[in-house]
């Protein structure tokens, strides 16, 4: 059977209701992750830019229409066609610079978003490796706390005893740790060490189900 002792011990301590200094910030580590939108942004489609020398062009024909209209009033002419040359360009001038703007403000909505959303996936990686190392520790503060309690275990259960406690081979670690923890629920064993289910239950001080 694979079992990594340690972390069943620090479940072990768990269930006997111990606590650590890492407990709170635990917790908060995991109310952040848990606030976390981490999901990739609805981009806006890009608008494609207007060039520069588009708009410097519509700029000097509407310079220039005008010019020509200031010219023909200045003498009495007849200035339909220069004013409707003008409108046009204008108009078209206004639509080129609508279109410029909202591919700027396109192209900024686009850049923002995915920096935040690099931001947010950074927290999020900055968060989990907390986390992690607050575990670690929690563990090893649970482990630190059951050890005298484990090796007792190990020289109670049946199986070699081995020079150190973390050394024991994994059926024998795997019953101290049920002898250590709190278990109301059946233990289920597939191992023929105890003679009995009734010494099974004694030694492990659990109910216990025989295969």
């Amino acid at each position: 059977m694979g079992l990594r002792t340690r972390t069943a011990l620090a479940a072990a301590a768990r269930s006997r209701g111990y606590e650590t200094p890492q407990d709170d910030a635990i917790a908060e580590c995991r109310a952040q992750l848990a606030e976390l939108d981490c999901s990739p942004p609805e981009l806006p489609d890009p608008v494609d830019p207007v060039p520069e020398s588009t708009i410097d062009g519509l700029q000097e024909a509407v310079a220039t229409h005008r010019g020509r209209l200031t010219a023909r009033q200045a003498v009495g002419a007849d200035d339909e066609a220069v004013q409707a040359a003008l409108r046009d360009a204008a108009t078209e001038l206004s639509e080129r610079e609508t279109r410029r703007a909202a591919a700027r403000e396109t192209r900024e909505l686009r850049r923002e978003r995915a920096r935040a959303y690099r931001d947010t996936l950074e927290k999020q990686r900055r968060l989990a490796d907390e986390l992690a190392n607050l575990r670690r520790n929690a563990r090893a503060t649970l482990v630190d706390r059951c050890a005298d309690t484990f090796a007792r275990a190990i020289e109670a259960v049946p199986g070699p005893v081995p020079d150190s406690p973390f050394n024991a081979d994994p059926v024998t670690a795997a019953l101290a740790v049920l002898r250590v923890a709190r278990t109301p629920a059946p233990v289920v064993l597939g191992t023929d060490q105890f003679r009995s289910p009734t010494a099974a239950s004694d030694c492990l001080d659990a109910p216990v189900v025989r295969c």
